[in-house]
């Protein structure tokens, strides 16, 4: 759990907040943070096992079979950050399918001028379709930051999370008024791939939440 420790440890004390807010972990520090994140990973008998060995598995593995849950092939030595991004992409992708295409042009729309505004790289504006971009991409930078801030802000409804990422924020409004502040498209998606134990609703939004903190981070996207 190193390498999530060390991303944890350059946040803000609001960025891990809304993490241990997501997790529903007891306080918002590094370790609470972590803990809760290996136990939501874990079905009962295996947490039961690995809490006697005091045997934790890697942040990669968590990841890893989180992809697998949702049907995502990952390569041999793909690294963590590689695997949140196709679990991100794909959770992007499901949505889109369940909106209308009404939907779709206002999201497109936001998207546009959100990027306009940060993207300086121009690596979504010169797409024809953001949406295509976001979900099928090698994205880098800010282009994950708001793949993944956006695909967190859906499901924020079912989550109860005020999200600390600039993207967000300037698109909350408009995602609450597209899916609906009570976040049923999040909602039918989580049981549509009947997620259930171990506690995949919690966990597949703190791993993307973690992919969006993580491009925040690396790419100064305050």
């Amino acid at each position: 759990m190193n390498d999530l420790k060390s991303l944890l440890d350059r946040a803000s004390l609001e960025d891990r907040k809304a993490l241990a807010d997501i997790l529903k972990a007891s306080k918002p520090t590094v370790d609470a943070i972590v803990n809760r994140l290996w136990e939501a990973s874990q079905d009962a008998a295996i947490y039961i096992f690995n809490e006697i060995c005091d045997d934790q598995p890697s942040y990669h593995k968590i990841v890893k079979k989180a992809a697998k849950k949702l049907k995502i092939k990952c390569g041999k030595y793909e690294s963590a950050s590689e695997m949140e991004v196709k679990i991100t992409q794909k959770v992007m992708a499901k949505i889109l399918e369940k909106m209308t295409p009404e939907q779709k042009r206002e999201m497109e729309q936001e998207l546009r001028k959100t990027a306009s505004q940060f993207d300086k790289g121009g690596e979504l504006l010169g797409s024809t379709s953001i949406f295509i971009a976001l979900t099928t991409a090698q994205l880098s930078g800010f282009g994950i930051y708001l793949l993944a801030s956006t695909t967190l802000g859906t499901l924020t409804g079912i989550l109860g999370v005020t999200l600390p990422f600039v993207a967000y924020t300037t698109m909350s409004s408009t995602i609450a008024v597209i899916i609906g502040p009570v976040g049923w498209i999040g909602a039918g998606l989580f049981t549509a791939w009947q997620l259930t134990s171990p506690n995949y609703k919690r966990l597949i939004p703190a791993i993307i939440y973690i992919c969006a903190l993580r491009a925040k981070l690396d790419g100064g996207f305050a």
